[in-house]
């Protein structure tokens, strides 16, 4: 139950931090906290406020592919073999794709940690893209 709670969170804050990205950095941060919580929060909108500046937005979307989930507590830490391959850069103007944002075929390994807060809900309190390649899950 929590482990498919954890993934259902994770998944919604992907397809979140897409419409973010979208929205004016004061939007985003509301949109966001329901996904997302402490410092790494104030880190996410610094970065929606840095792509308005840049005239650039999300376009697309990325596919969580979840390797591995472990729980502790209040804490968990998710491994994820991301499809990145439909995802890129748009001018925030036109909406339309900035060439050369898009990779074919291409995956982001990340290591994502969640915590359980006050609430009751997960957050995503932090997110790393690791080094090392990655192979999704097999479905």
């Amino acid at each position: 139950m929590t482990h498919d709670v954890i993934v259902a969170t994770y998944s919604e804050y992907w397809t979140t931090l897409t419409t973010a990205g979208r929205s004016s950095p004061e939007e985003a941060r509301s949109l966001l906290k329901r996904y997302v919580n402490g410092p790494y929060l104030d880190h996410l909108v610094a970065g929606i406020r840095q792509m308005d500046e840049q005239g650039r937005e999300p376009y697309g979307e990325v596919i969580p592919r979840v390797k591995q989930v472990r729980v502790g507590g209040k804490h968990a830490e998710l491994i994820d073999c991301q499809d990145t391959s439909k995802a890129g850069m748009a001018d925030r103007r036109t909406h339309q794709l900035i060439p050369g944002t898009i990779k074919a075929n291409s995956t982001a390994n990340i290591k994502a940690e969640l915590g359980q807060s006050s609430d009751g809900r997960w957050r995503v309190v932090g997110l790393s893209i690791r080094e090392a390649a990655c192979t999704p899950p097999s479905s």
